[in-house]
């Protein structure tokens, strides 16, 4: 922990206390250092704001500065990208603009039900966000205690909960921004092309050709029937995972970590939020044994229900993309156990074929869904269009 970083981060948040809260005085703030984290590529500090009987937690996130050889050993080896990524200068920067406008336009629309943290503070000579921190806990965290290793008392609450996850997603995918925002994968090909990518790679590191170019064959053929041509845009959040969306009192739902950077395909969020749900990598460790199929069906219907509300929910444009999330996850699997074979080159093999056993049963299953649900979808409705 650098020391003299969090002495100039206390002195800074007591220094603009007032301007943070206006019902403060200046001076009359006490600023407490709780403790720091570091992560991939962010190092976390936590503050206790207190004056009088009132007490506010305010986080201060700062990028970790890498070694060139530490950034160098990381990108040996990686699983393919399928957009470009942020530059690293301004990252922080965008992730603060898109907090400022989620909170604007989230509170604006004074839903109880939805939520947003609020920004404090933006150091651009450092790079440094400063925002309030939320106590509510994750939506994994919760989904987790719903498991088979627990009793699932409230079910129920965490049906309704999901349910208003997805509608914040919505909400969101629609919301306005003042910063530009460029569009990509915009087109069906764009899908097309990606899944290609990822099973390319899969079949260099499993050896699996047959089954992946199958894979590939099939959703490029469903593909090509089921989505059109240009494809439904909303803002992109790039990381919707149940880490990342803390639920408090009365369902309410509140999103963290996003740039905001793209317009994407609105199922692009919905795919990877559901193979998330589903393949956790606790469900994924126990085979499947930790969440039954019914339990994520129920969450999943509610998350959806959520999204779409009284509209058609689009199962077989949703499918697709969950099928590529399974592949893009996959991909991040392997590369996981190939990081962790350096120290441990027993746990190489063992570990990625565990997971490849499970990710290829997931992966059959969902095909004869997307096969199963396109028949029916076009039985009911030949004119359709997604």
């Amino acid at each position: 922990m650098n020391t003299d970083q969090t002495a100039i981060l206390a002195d800074h948040i007591r220094e603009q206390a007032a301007r943070y809260y206006p019902d403060l005085n200046a001076g009359e703030a006490e600023v407490r250092f709780i403790n720091f984290e570091k992560r991939r590529a962010v190092v976390l500090y936590r503050f206790q704001l207190k004056h009088a009987e009132h007490v506010r937690y305010i986080i201060v996130k700062t990028p970790l500065l890498k070694l060139a050889s530490e950034r160098t050993n990381a990108q040996d080896f990686e699983k393919p990208l399928l957009y470009p990524r942020a530059e690293s200068a301004e990252m922080h920067l965008l992730h603060y603009q898109a907090l400022v406008a989620i909170d604007e336009y989230f509170t604006s629309l004074n839903r109880k039900e939805l939520g947003a943290i609020r920004v404090l503070d933006y150091l651009p000579q450092s790079q440094t966000v400063i925002m309030e921190e939320s106590k509510d806990p994750s939506l994994r965290d919760l989904l987790l205690k719903e498991s088979r290793l627990h009793f699932p008392a409230r079910r129920g609450e965490l049906v309704a909960k999901f349910r208003n996850v997805g509608t914040w997603l919505q909400i969101y995918h629609m919301m306005p921004k003042k910063e530009p925002v460029q569009a990509r994968n915009s087109y069906r090909e764009d899908y097309v092309k990606s899944i290609s990518k990822l099973a390319d790679f899969l079949i260099e590191r499993t050896g699996n050709k047959t089954f992946f170019d199958r894979t590939v064959s099939i959703l490029t053929q469903k593909a090509r029937k089921i989505l059109p041509d240009v494809l439904p845009l909303g803002l992109g959040h790039g990381d919707y995972a149940m880490r990342n969306i803390l639920v408090g009192s009365g369902a309410r739902v509140t999103v963290l970590d996003t740039l905001a950077k793209w317009r994407t395909p609105i199922y692009e969020d919905i795919g990877y939020f559901l193979t998330g749900l589903k393949m956790t990598s606790e469900q994924v460790v126990s085979q499947g044994l930790l969440f039954s199929q019914k339990q994520l069906k129920d969450y999943e219907q509610a998350f959806l229900n959520g999204y779409f509300e009284q509209k058609t929910i689009p199962y077989p444009a949703i499918r697709l993309y969950e099928m590529l999330a399974l592949l893009d996850k996959w991909s991040s699997v392997i590369v996981a156990s190939y990081r962790r074979s350096v120290k441990w080159k027993w746990a190489k093999h063992t570990t990625a074929a565990l997971a490849s056993f499970y990710f290829k049963q997931c992966a059959e299953h969902l095909l004869r869904e997307i096969i199963e649900v396109e028949l029916t979808a076009a039985s009911m409705d030949p004119e359709r269009s997604y």
